[in-house]
């Protein structure tokens, strides 16, 4: 029998408030909202996606069944569900060109220069806009209460800029043009904010708070912010082009999470210097090729003298160890599935660390 949403939140508060806990929080990430459908892909094949095509109505009976299955175990997460389908919202209403690949879909660089390019403002009649919230609202009305819907993993400005300019040309131009760089980091942080505010006037509290995509429920409005261009820039790059902007998005709302990969622990640090950041999260990637433990553990425990921590372990035996070594005291242990499913072992996990509290 799963655990009651009433003693969930309970415990989520007291891992919101690091009190003295027994055990950590414990759950499974998984994320049916972002899964690229492989009908979708079937439609749109390799010709430029529009607004039009993306019809919520094909994506709502995947979410449903994910949230029956969610019903059934016995985990102290909250599953929320967000609007992504896997489009890159932002760089839509930039203006890039969105095309399906053989997974995913993915955006075409757009900018060649920076000079006498037009300045990337908040359209609220943008059609990639407003396909966003329709299909914010057609998850709302979907959801009726029964669960957290969240803001979608909007890609953050450095690594949009990175889809606008490619990977090569960002590097050189955060050493050769700087000052370019920092203009259109700063039009593009008002923009994803801008475009969080239109989704979250859509969606309602969820029992007197909200959740984000990475599975923080908080008593108040939440969302996540994230970097993944973080592992390419050294952590002198991220204080000079990036923390400012991740310091002004995280006094924005009430409650935000940070989603971080372990291959950029070495950001960590400045991280922690974001009072107003809720919660970090923690992706371990020491099976792919990240640092490995007796680096991330170490990193772990920094950030839970500071703040509540979501650390996503790739394996059980990974989740067991980081339980095993790392204080319970604001912890959050999930395990990541992949593929996006749950096998019967992860089940008998849940139940065996969760039932009977």
């Amino acid at each position: 029998m799963s655990i009651a949403i009433t003693d969930r939140i309970a415990r989520y508060e007291a891992w919101l408030n690091r009190e003295p806990v027994s055990r950590p929080l414990i759950g499974l990430l998984w994320e049916p909202e972002i899964r690229t459908l492989p009908g979708f892909l079937e439609m749109v094949g390799r010709d430029p996606i529009s607004p039009g095509q993306v019809r919520p109505a094909e994506f709502l009976p995947y979410i449903e069944r994910a949230f029956q299955r969610s019903e059934t175990l016995v985990t102290d997460m909250i599953q929320p569900f967000a609007p992504a389908f896997s489009i890159p919202w932002v760089e839509g209403m930039i203006g890039c060109t969105i095309v399906g690949g053989v997974e995913s879909v993915y955006a075409q660089p757009l900018l060649e220069s920076y000079d006498d390019r037009p300045p990337i403002t908040f359209d609220s009649a943008n059609p990639w806009l407003q396909k966003l919230l329709e299909c914010t609202r057609a998850l709302v009305r979907l959801a009726d209460g029964r669960f957290p819907v969240a803001h979608p993993p909007l890609h953050r400005p450095l690594y949009t800029l990175a889809q606008l300019r490619g990977q090569q040309k960002l590097c050189l131009d955060l050493v050769e043009n700087p000052d370019a760089v920092n203009k259109i980091l700063d039009e593009l942080s008002d923009l994803w904010l801008d475009i969080v505010d239109a989704c979250m006037a859509l969606i309602p509290p969820f029992h007197g708070g909200g959740s984000t995509w990475v599975k923080m429920w908080a008593p108040g409005r939440a969302v996540s912010l994230q970097n993944e261009f973080a592992p390419l820039i050294s952590p002198q790059m991220y204080r000079e082009f990036i923390l400012p902007l991740d310091q002004k998005a995280a006094a924005h709302f009430p409650y935000t999470s940070f989603h971080l990969h372990g291959s950029a622990q070495q950001h960590v640090d400045l991280l922690l210097e974001l009072t107003d950041l809720t919660v970090q999260q923690v992706v371990l990637e020491h099976n792919v090729g990240g640092p490995p433990l007796s680096v991330m553990l170490p990193a772990a425990r920094r950030i839970l003298e500071e703040k509540p921590l979501l650390l996503v372990a790739p394996d059980i035996e990974t989740a067991d160890l980081c339980i095993r070594e790392l204080p319970a005291r604001g912890l959050c242990v999930q395990v990541a599935i992949t593929p996006r499913e749950y096998e019967p072992e992860h089940v008998q996990w849940l139940e065996g660390h969760c039932a009977g509290d």
